[in-house]
């Protein structure tokens, strides 16, 4: 009776234990499995993106946009990875840097016109349409010289600040401008300075060393402190439109190309808007 009874326990506490162990394991699987859960969720919520981390792009950009696009990489950068390092100047000059350097995976031109340069000459591959260039007259704060219209930069004793038409778009755009309101010799007749950046003619105009200049509305907008801006009516104007090319040089073409789209994405909108480029 007594053998017979140890038999008994003896099984009872098999039973007990393959219970324990089981539920242990049940509770094991179930942490194994929350945490794969844990992991892909983890995944799901990092941008796919950072697989550019560590990578980097050269872009040459329009000098008169620096800011708003040093704003837009740094976004950028945050969400993918990816450093994005430029070079700026006159369109003119970043044609030709990029011509002669046969480096960089992007480009960021004033005006489509300046794409096509680029384009005849084998430099870019995909382009967008990021902004558009509106053209303003600027003048500095008060209006000394009492600027209303194209027509007084051709007035006697105007001092007019431009870009250099020989290679800005701002100035060959400027002398178009003027042509068209029969005041071309008069304006050439009045300057008193041309720069190679629209960054150099805000600054010398917002110092009082001239009277009016031909500028990129945002530019005004973004020295407002220092200058005014006077609307030139659209069926006077010549508005452009900034392109974001990719270029036939990149190293790093599904980088570049992720650049591209992203400074053409809702977000980036909202960003060049905070600097007065209003989006296409």
């Amino acid at each position: 009776m007594n053998f017979k009874r140890l038999i008994w326990l003896g099984v009872i506490n098999l039973l007990i234990v393959a219970i324990f162990t089981g539920c242990a394991g049940t509770q094991k699987s179930a942490q194994v499995d929350s945490n794969t859960t844990k992991n892909e969720q983890t995944q799901t919520d990092t941008p796919a993106g950072k697989k550019y981390e560590g990578k980097s792009l050269l872009v040459y950009c329009a000098a008169g946009i620096n800011n708003p696009m040093e704003a837009v990489s740094e976004k950028f950068k945050e969400k993918y990875g990816a450093d994005v390092q430029f070079t700026y100047a006159n369109s003119t000059e970043l044609i030709s840097q990029m011509e002669i350097s046969k480096k960089g995976d992007l480009c960021i031109l004033a005006s489509v016109e300046d794409y096509q340069t680029a384009k005849d000459k084998n430099l870019v591959k995909d382009e967008k349409e990021l902004a558009k260039h509106i053209p303003a007259i600027a003048v500095p704060k008060g209006n000394p010289a009492n600027i209303k219209s194209l027509k007084d930069f051709g007035n006697p004793g105007v001092k007019v600040i431009l870009g250099d038409p020989q290679v800005t778009p701002l100035g060959k755009l400027a002398n178009k401008l003027f042509e068209k309101q029969g005041v071309l010799d008069d304006a050439k007749n009045n300057i008193v300075s041309t720069f190679s950046t629209v960054n150099e003619v805000v600054t010398f105009l917002s110092q009082g060393k001239g009277d009016c200049s031909i500028v990129w509305e945002d530019n005004i907008l973004n020295a407002s402190k220092d200058l005014e801006l006077i609307s030139i009516p659209e069926n006077e104007n010549m508005i452009k439109t900034i392109p974001v090319c990719t270029l036939q040089s990149s190293a790093e073409n599904e980088l570049a190309e992720e650049f591209m789209n992203y400074t053409v994405s809702d977000e980036a909108k909202e960003i060049l808007k905070k600097f007065n480029l209003k989006s296409i």
